[in-house]
């Protein structure tokens, strides 16, 4: 004959391992999930996109820069312009001093991702010379 705790002590065994089955099945989501974000973080990461596509890389630094620069000094006339004999107001000045900044900063910044673009193109095509 059965006792009456018989059913309860198998109930309470069936929710034991499907507690233990959950936590199994947790780590390994866990897991997964770990891996992979660093399997992402190494497809996204700059230099592996410059490595596998140093020639598009290298122009979209180009394009860049030069949005950036083209930005940054303002769109140019290429009319003459009169000068006026009048001294420009204070503010106007201020606003001259800083476009000529923000566009020395838009060069020097050019030049920057210019430089780093090429070395990695080059440091690419003698690793694929060698």
């Amino acid at each position: 004959m059965t006792t009456p705790n018989e059913p309860l002590i198998g109930i309470q065994a069936r929710i034991e391992e499907l507690h233990n089955t959950i936590t199994e099945k947790e780590e390994q989501i866990k897991m997964r999930t770990r891996k992979l974000a660093v399997n992402l973080k190494e497809e996204i990461s700059p230099e592996n996109i410059i490595r596998t596509h140093p020639g598009k890389a290298a122009g979209a630094a180009f394009l860049a820069g030069l949005l950036l620069t083209r930005t940054l000094r303002g769109h140019r006339s290429t009319s003459i312009r009169v000068e006026h004999t009048q001294h420009p107001a204070p503010s106007h000045n201020f606003s001259t001093q800083s476009k000529t900044a923000l566009s020395t900063i838009g060069f020097e910044v050019l030049r920057s991702v210019k430089d780093i673009g090429f070395t990695y193109l080059q440091r690419y095509l003698e690793k694929k010379i060698r």
